[in-house]
């Protein structure tokens, strides 16, 4: 199972981050490749599940995302199903003093074309996750 996991250190507190970052609606405003929701079905809590597109090696592909844990300001996990690959994105926060730094861990389950292009997408996966983190850091420090 490929596993991506990055980290920034972001100079705002959990809550005003977690506050960015909860509405699934807007997921698309800082989450590198993922265009708007098509879908959202619950709050934004625990159980939601989003369907949207998500850009990887520059395809965009529908997938699937339900909220299974959200620890307001402390943690957060999705399940994700997708063509060719399905997982978990895992998001901790760890607070500092008057910085919170954030880790972005994406492990998927490759099958198909995306098994056989593996390099590629966990690659396109590395980009996506470096990419949302420098978005969220931007957005949060503004």
């Amino acid at each position: 199972m490929p596993t991506v996991e990055k980290s920034v250190t972001i100079h705002a507190a959990p809550d005003k981050i977690w506050g960015l970052l909860k509405d699934p609606a807007k997921w698309h405003h800082w989450f590198e490749g993922m265009s708007p929701a098509k879908n959202i079905q619950g709050d934004g809590g625990v159980g939601t599940v989003v369907y949207t597109n998500i850009s990887v090696a520059n395809i965009p592909l529908p997938t699937q995302i339900k909220i299974v844990e959200a620890d307001a300001g402390a943690r957060w996990r999705g399940e994700f199903t997708g063509v060719g690959a399905s997982g978990s994105q895992l998001w901790v926060y760890e607070a500092d003093g008057p910085v919170t730094r954030i880790t972005f861990r994406i492990d998927a389950d490759l099958s198909g074309p995306a098994k056989m292009a593996e390099g590629l997408v966990v690659n396109s996966f590395a980009q996506m996750v470096e990419k949302t983190l420098s978005n969220v850091k931007a957005l949060a420090e503004s």
